[in-house]
């Protein structure tokens, strides 16, 4: 497998834990479906996107205060940055389309998941 393997438009790579030694963590433990979803989104729209957050690591995830049970540790979770609420509008009308029942917006950021283990949610302000 390499860093496009099974994506059109996104690598695997976008979401590796940003922190050192997180290199080909994306690969490795990001789950399947919400990055699939994310690349079928830039194939429908053109958008380019950038990726906050994607799979955070042990250490990651404690030294910056994501819960234990974050999506984010298992591969589930993204944060997508947005620059304006048109483009933000359009990233949550597709997760909602594409059957996505977890998602909280920020002013410069979409957060979403597919953990099916969580309740259904869409709020303003969490960080999942």
């Amino acid at each position: 497998m390499n860093n496009t393997t099974g994506l059109e438009f996104l690598t695997w790579d976008m979401f590796d834990c940003p922190n050192v030694g997180g290199e080909g963590t994306g690969l490795k433990f990001m789950e399947r479906k919400p990055v699939l979803i994310l690349d079928k989104f830039v194939k429908e729209t053109g958008r380019k996107l950038t990726i906050n957050l994607g799979y955070a690591g042990p250490h990651y995830a404690t030294t910056n205060g994501l819960p234990s049970k974050s999506s984010h540790r298992v591969g589930l979770a993204v944060r997508v940055k947005v620059l304006n609420h048109k483009f933000r509008m359009q990233l949550i009308e597709f997760l909602l389309r594409e059957g996505v029942r977890r998602i909280s917006f920020m002013d410069k950021e979409v957060y979403f998941d597919t953990d099916p283990l969580k309740e259904p949610m869409l709020s303003y302000g969490f960080r999942g």
